[in-house]
Parts: C-alpha cells; sequence; structure tokens
C-alpha cells in the first residue's frame, strides 16, 4: 500500500504578486478618477445652466405679470429698498432658493447664509433690526441695459421686456463673478454682502474705454461676470429663456471687435 501524501501547504501571494496587484488597482483608479470627475463638473455645469434658466423664465413671468415691467434693482427700487429682484421673483418660482445659487460658485454659500453673527449690516439674519438682516442674495446678476428706468435723465437702459426688440439675442442674466480670495477674507466677504450694485452689472459702461484701452474694456467685463466659471466659459441666459455658454475666447473676440455683447440687439 502507497503512504499517503504529505497535506500541500497553502501558498499565499509573493511580495511581488501584491505590487503588481497595486499598481493595477492604482493604474484603474488614475484611469476613473479623471473621467468621475469630468462627470461631476458635467452635472454642476447642467445644474448651473438649469438653475440660471428657471431664474430667468421668473423674471419673464414676473414681467408678464407686470405689464411688461422688470422686478426693481438697486437704482429702479424705492418702495423696496431691502427687496432685490431675486427676492420678488419668490411667487413666479415657487419660491425655491435653490435656484438661486450655481453649484460652481466659489462664493455660493457666503451669498445664500451670509456670515452670521458677524453683527455687520446685511450680513446678520438674527439683527434686531429687520431692515440690516441679511437677504440671500444669488449666483446670478442681471444685465445693467436691463436695470435702469428707460425714463431716468441719459439712460441707457430699458426697464420694460416689451421694450426690447430682440429677445432671443439679448443678454439678461449673467453668472456674477467671486473674487477667490474672498474665500479666506472677510472683509472682502463683507464688502461682497454690502456692496449696493450686487444685483448689476455695469454693462453700459464697459466699452467706454474702446479702442484705446481694449485690456481695460476686458478688465471691467472680468470684474462683474465670470468668464471661466465651467471650463471654457459660463452661461448667459437671454431674454426668451434660453440659455447657453459663452466662451472666453469669444467674449475676447467681441472686446477685439468692438462689440458691446450686452446692450440690447435690434
Amino acid at each position: 500500500m502507497l503512504p499517503a501524501a504529505a497535506p500541500r501547504s497553502a501558498r499565499g501571494f509573493t511580495l511581488v504578486e501584491l505590487l503588481v496587484v497595486v499598481a493595477i488597482i492604482a493604474t484603474l483608479t488614475g484611469l476613473l478618477l479623471p473621467a468621475v470627475q469630468a462627470a461631476r463638473a458635467a452635472g454642476r455645469r447642467s445644474q448651473c445652466a438649469n438653475n440660471i434658466r428657471q431664474v430667468s423664465l421668473g423674471i419673464i413671468t414676473y414681467a408678464d405679470a407686470h405689464r411688461g415691467r422688470f422686478p426693481s434693482r438697486t437704482h429702479t427700487a424705492s418702495e423696496a429698498e431691502h427687496l432685490h429682484w431675486i427676492e420678488q421673483l419668490a411667487p413666479f418660482v415657487e419660491s425655491v432658493d435653490s435656484i438661486r445659487r450655481c453649484p460652481d460658485d466659489l462664493l455660493g454659500d457666503l451669498r445664500m447664509r451670509g456670515l452670521p453673527g458677524s453683527g455687520e449690516d446685511y450680513a446678520d439674519p438674527l439683527h434686531p433690526d429687520p431692515a440690516k438682516r441679511f437677504t440671500p442674495q444669488t449666483s446670478y446678476i442681471a444685465n445693467g441695459y436691463l436695470s435702469f428706468a428707460d425714463n431716468l435723465s441719459g439712460s441707457k437702459g430699458i426697464n420694460n421686456l416689451n421694450k426690447v426688440p430682440a429677445r432671443s439675442k439679448t443678454v439678461m442674466l449673467f453668472e456674477k463673478f467671486s473674487n477667490p480670495a474672498g474665500l479666506s477674507s472677510q472683509a472682502l466677504q463683507l464688502a461682497e454682502l454690502r456692496s449696493s450694485h450686487f444685483d448689476h452689472t455695469h454693462s453700459p459702461e464697459w466699452f467706454r474705454w474702446y479702442p484705446s484701452r481694449k485690456d481695460r474694456v476686458l478688465r471691467d467685463i472680468s470684474a462683474e461676470i465670470e468668464l471661466v466659471r465651467h471650463g471654457q466659459g459660463s452661461h448667459f441666459a437671454y431674454a426668451d429663456g434660453h440659455v447657453r455658454i459663452v466662451t472666453e475666447s469669444e467674449i475676447g473676440q467681441w472686446v477685439e471687435e468692438g462689440f458691446d455683447f450686452a446692450a440690447p440687439a435690434q
């Protein structure tokens, strides 16, 4: 009778094999991570486009209910000094606060929450004086050409949607510029919250430096609206309700050509 064979001992992974497995996992992670990040960025970009579209449609609905008149801005508000245009849209967008904010807005939290407990005017939602409580702002900013009453002396603006000659070619909202330095500076955060012109651009003045100072034109534009929030561009919402990404290179070309892209199209 043959003797029974001795049982084989279980063979474990060698160090080399473990290193190979780790290398494979690291390679796969490296390949998948950019795709995951790109998918997330696309999702945020899509959400931002949807939000600015909903806000612009709210403005259009508001205007339709007020004989074409746009909601008041800081230059047209009299009876509601502390009620800016985004607040006036609440009944027309079902009071949905989330659409105020672009997911990629660096200062989105600040604009939605302020600086609770700071004790500064317009920055403390618990301030005993209601007029000094913080009112949530927005990631989007109105085109200055559509922010001034058209009966004001010397005004270049239009304050009635029915007077906009070509809605599909007239920008109504931009994405508001966010200074990255504001993330770490309370002084800049307070300046942002307390600005008297937080709700509209000064677009009627952008091209006053053209053609002698094209660099100044671009600097003034980029100080008020985002140029590259989503990759190579940012969203523009038009007066007919449609939204599109406008690239930084497009804006640069318009500045080079002297094309005042914010002016109501004829």
